[in-house]
């Protein structure tokens, strides 16, 4: 009976930990472009180290009658454990084709 509530004392000190308010993230960079043809681009980074930029443009594909939206884009962010990634990617008429990197 000692063990299972020294683990609800230990859970109930990590939730604490975990819970405690963050820092408030600011928006550092933000660019937003949309163009008469459909297509459009932007970016943001903020104050947390989160960046993303995405491109889209409509493409003509092979055996479609009407245009396919072609987006590139990448996004950076830091899991909990500290460790940063950036995901590079595509989503087109073959799919989301997403390619993760650690940084």
């Amino acid at each position: 009976m000692k063990h299972v509530i020294a683990i609800f004392v230990a859970l109930a000190v990590v939730s604490c930990v975990i819970a405690r308010p963050q820092e408030e993230v600011q928006l550092v960079q933000f660019t937003n472009d949309n163009n008469v043809d459909g297509s459009y681009q932007f970016a943001y980074e903020q104050s947390d180290g989160q960046k993303r930029e995405e491109q889209g443009e409509f493409k003509q594909v092979e055996g479609a009658e009407e245009p396919s939206l072609s987006v590139k884009g990448s996004y950076e962010y830091t899991d909990p454990t500290g460790q940063r990634y950036r995901v590079d990617y595509v989503a087109d008429e073959k799919g989301y084709r997403p390619t993760v990197t650690k940084l």
